[in-house]
């Protein structure tokens, strides 16, 4: 699972229902102002994501650097991106890892690599929403190139286009998140050239191309696959200019894990305690706006 610090894990945690314990293990399991950061969300749905997401990040890192998880501490960069701050005196001599989080749908998605830029990105293919699709298209018009859009509307079938979309948005989100400079950037800028029309599950694509600026651009590479009804890409781009892309050896896939594996393995930070009204502030709210 993490050979190489390539390292690509999938939560299922949109139907989590914490118990009182669970939810107090996970808050002594966390960075303070991550705590406080989940705390300040208005609905249980999306605190659970973001609660599930840091424990994935420790808990993927301690194993890729192997150092235990307590001992890990983590800032965001202004655009909002994670990276490691401690212990630098373990980490920076022999690792230069690179990782990237995201989540929609029902999964949190966690992937790393030793030494090339990497960002990742995953949506559900669904439609929730109450407004035609079409409205939706017209909308987005912007953020994908007419060979994108001609590509979306070769099929008749809406849940086609919208699967085809999805796909393009994950490439374009992925590579965002990868630099790093997040919401900023026009991602109309990006085109993406298919060569495998479908994604498949426990199946990983890789020959997806991308043009920036017009330009194709070959430090780049993607890797596409689909979790249940989840679009998933991970995007690599080597870090220095002219030098050859540090690839894995075989294409890690992904590993999902439950819950319950997540939190029997998180280890409780120094000086934390269980905490009976931050649980009890979390229990009182509605699980999304559906519910209400």
């Amino acid at each position: 699972m993490f050979s190489n610090q390539s390292v690509r894990l999938a939560v299922k945690a949109r139907l989590w229902n914490p118990t009182p314990a669970e939810w107090k293990l996970a808050a002594q399991c966390v960075q303070l102002e991550e705590k406080e950061r989940i705390g300040k969300f208005i609905f249980k749905r999306d605190a659970k994501m973001a609660m599930v997401g840091r424990l994935v990040l420790r808990f993927a890192v301690s194993k890729a650097l192997e150092v235990p998880s307590r001992c890990l501490q983590f800032a965001r960069t202004d655009k909002g991106k994670p990276y490691l701050t401690s212990p630098v005196d373990r980490v920076t001599p022999r690792c230069n890892l690179n990782f990237n989080i995201s989540h929609q749908g029902d999964y949190v998605v966690f992937a790393s690599d030793k030494n090339n830029l990497i960002g990742i990105d995953v949506m559900k293919i669904e439609w929730p929403r109450n407004k035609p699709i079409s409205e939706f298209f017209n909308n987005m018009r912007r953020q994908l190139t007419q060979h994108e859009w001609n590509e979306v509307e070769k099929h008749s079938d809406e849940k086609e286009q919208l699967k085809i979309f999805y796909r393009f948005w994950c490439l374009k989100e992925s590579l965002v998140k990868a630099l790093g400079t997040g919401i900023g950037f026009e991602v109309g800028r990006l085109e993406f050239h298919l060569q495998t029309p479908q994604l498949m599950p426990d199946c990983v694509t890789t020959d997806t191309e991308v043009k920036i600026d017009g330009v194709a651009d070959d430090d780049w590479s993607f890797e596409e696959t689909m979790i249940e009804d989840h679009c998933v890409v991970v995007a690599l781009r080597k870090r220095i200019k002219g030098k050859s892309r540090e690839e894995p050896r075989g294409l890690p896939s992904f590993v999902v894990l439950s819950i319950q594996d997540l939190l029997s393995q998180s280890e409780i930070l120094e000086g934390t305690t269980p905490d009976d009204v931050y649980w009890k502030t979390f229990d009182k709210r509605q699980e999304d706006p559906e519910h209400r």
